[in-house]
C-alpha cells in the first residue's frame, strides 16, 4: 500500500524532477559525446585541405611562368625549391620526346611535384602535369 501511495503522491505532481533533469542530461551528454570524434575528423579535413589549396597555389604559379618560357636551354630541365610559403617543397622537370619516349612531338612535358609534412608530421606530395607546344 505505501507504494501505491507514494507513486500516486509522483502522479499528482506538476513539472519536472531533479531526477528527470539529470536523466536527461546524461543523455544529451552521451549524444554530444557521440559526435565529438566527428568534429575532430572534421578539422583534421578541413586542415588537410588547405594544405592540398596551398601546395596546388605553389604548382600552379610555376607552371604559368613556364608556359611563359619559349624553350629550354636543355632537357631534361629540372629545379628544386624548399621553404615556399614555410612549408612546402617544389620540384620542376621538363621533357619532350627526345628525353622521354612518352611525351608526344612538339611539346614540352611540364611536371610539378610538391612535397610537404603535414600537422601529424606525415609526409605528404601532389604531382600535376601539363604540356606546352614548342614554338
Amino acid at each position: 500500500m505505501k507504494l501505491d501511495s507514494f507513486l500516486r503522491c509522483f502522479r499528482d505532481r506538476k513539472g519536472i524532477t531533479l531526477l528527470e533533469v539529470m536523466v536527461s542530461m546524461v543523455i544529451l551528454a552521451f549524444g554530444i559525446l557521440g559526435l565529438a570524434p566527428l568534429i575532430v575528423v572534421s578539422m583534421y579535413g578541413n586542415s588537410f585541405s588547405s594544405e592540398v589549396t596551398g601546395a596546388n597555389a605553389v604548382a600552379q604559379e610555376r607552371i604559368e611562368q613556364l608556359k611563359e618560357v619559349d624553350s629550354f636551354s636543355s632537357l631534361p630541365w629540372q629545379e628544386s625549391i624548399s621553404g615556399l610559403d614555410g612549408r612546402f617543397t617544389r620540384a620542376v622537370t621538363v621533357d619532350d620526346s627526345t628525353t622521354d619516349a612518352s611525351v608526344p612531338g612538339g611539346v614540352y612535358r611540364i611536371k610539378v611535384d610538391v612535397g610537404w609534412a603535414d600537422q601529424k608530421g606525415l609526409s605528404r606530395s601532389v604531382s600535376y602535369y601539363t604540356y606546352k607546344a614548342k614554338k
